[in-house]
């Protein structure tokens, strides 16, 4: 692979490898192999990763996919396939990357609701962003809901409102206007802690 040539190779793959050992919580999952609910389980993708030389001294990427995830890979019907691939290249920005993969959680729902403090989050932005204020935030949003619904699948999202003057300053986001299904904050947020413990 050449990882001792440049340093940079190295720490990119590290970086990929400690992210996807980081845990995901999963609630009210049905566990495909025991067949049973839980309310709350934290898995994570890989269980070991590492480097090592082969026999010619050559590096290589060594991993170890949970048996759970080994298992839901091999089954069709189980889980939300999420084709991140063909859209890594189509998003001008990092903002639409995270705000779509976050919306794909909630495709069957009219809308959601999501919070000025979530919002921020999900985004990787801190307190002393230019985005820290709701109306800045609120443009970014915008436009980066105006590129997802052009570029993916996911053409009918767009901002339907946003309260500023709320106690809890929020967003509401439509996803499919077809569909009754709608998302209660609790539901959203668990998703979005989810996610964005991922980034």
């Amino acid at each position: 692979m050449g990882l001792e040539k440049d340093g940079r190779y190295v720490e990119t793959i590290k970086d990929a490898l400690r992210e996807l050992r980081e845990p995901l919580e999963l609630n009210n999952f049905k566990h495909p192999i025991d067949n049973t609910i839980y309310q709350w389980l934290s898995i994570s993708f890989l269980d070991e990763a590492g480097f090592k030389k082969n026999a010619e001294g050559e590096w290589l990427v060594t991993v170890k996919i949970s048996r759970l995830v080994a298992y839901m890979m091999q089954i069709e019907g189980n889980f939300t396939m999420l084709e991140l691939v063909p859209y890594l290249n189509r998003f001008r920005t990092k903002y639409a990357m995270k705000i779509y993969e976050y919306l794909q959680s909630f495709k069957g729902y009219k809308y959601i609701d999501i919070t000025q403090k979530h919002m921020m989050k999900l985004l990787s932005l801190d307190q002393n962003s230019k985005y820290r204020y709701m109306s800045d935030l609120s443009i970014l949003v915008e436009r980066q809901l105006k590129e997802i619904s052009k570029k993916s699948d996911l053409t009918e999202v767009k901002l339907i409102k946003t309260k500023a003057l709320a106690k809890e300053k929020k967003f509401r986001i439509q996803i499919n206007p077809k569909s009754k299904k709608e998302a209660d904050m609790n539901e959203a947020k668990a998703a979005l802690d989810n996610l964005i413990k991922r980034f």
